[in-house]
C-alpha cells in the first residue's frame, strides 16, 4: 500500500478540535508514542503518549518533571478506512503527522524500521492520564 498523500493538517483538527486538547497543546503535541491501538467493528481506539510539557497547568496532574513527564491522550475514532502497520514491536517516539483527504483524516508516524498510518472519519477525545517515564527523565 502506498503512502496516503493529503494536505497537511494540525493535529488538533484531526482530533476534532477538542477544546481541552487545544488548551494544553495549542502548538501541537510534538513527539508522541502510539501506546495502544485497538479495533472494534469499524471503530478504533488510540492512546497517544505525549512527551511535550502541556502549555496549561492541570492541578490534579501535579508538577511536570516531578509528578509526571508524559501525558496520555485517549481517543475513539470512527469511519475507519485504511490501517497500515509495519513492525509494531519496533515502534518508538516520533513526530505525529496529520493530514486530510477530503472528508477523511490521516494520522501517521514513521521510524527507521517501522510505520503506522490510519485513515478515518472522526476522532473524539475520551480523556487523559499522566505518568512518569524514568527513561524520558534522562
Amino acid at each position: 500500500m502506498g503512502t496516503i498523500i493529503t494536505e497537511a493538517t494540525r493535529f488538533l483538527e484531526c482530533a476534532g478540535n477538542d477544546v481541552f486538547v487545544e488548551s494544553i497543546y495549542p502548538e501541537g503535541v510534538g513527539e508522541a508514542l502510539i501506546g495502544q491501538f485497538g479495533l472494534d467493528q469499524g471503530r478504533f481506539s488510540i492512546n497517544l503518549h505525549i512527551y511535550t510539557e502541556p502549555a496549561k497547568k492541570i492541578p490534579k496532574w501535579g508538577v511536570w518533571g516531578t509528578n509526571y513527564n508524559v501525558v496520555v491522550l485517549k481517543f475513539i475514532g470512527d469511519g475507519l478506512k485504511i490501517i497500515k502497520v509495519e513492525n509494531w514491536d519496533c515502534f518508538g517516539k516520533a513526530e505525529l503527522l496529520c493530514s486530510r483527504d477530503g472528508d477523511r483524516y490521516c494520522i501517521s508516524q514513521r521510524g527507521p524500521t517501522w510505520e503506522f498510518e490510519v485513515l478515518f472519519g472522526i476522532l473524539v477525545f475520551q480523556g487523559a492520564e499522566t505518568y512518569v517515564d524514568e527513561e524520558a527523565r534522562g
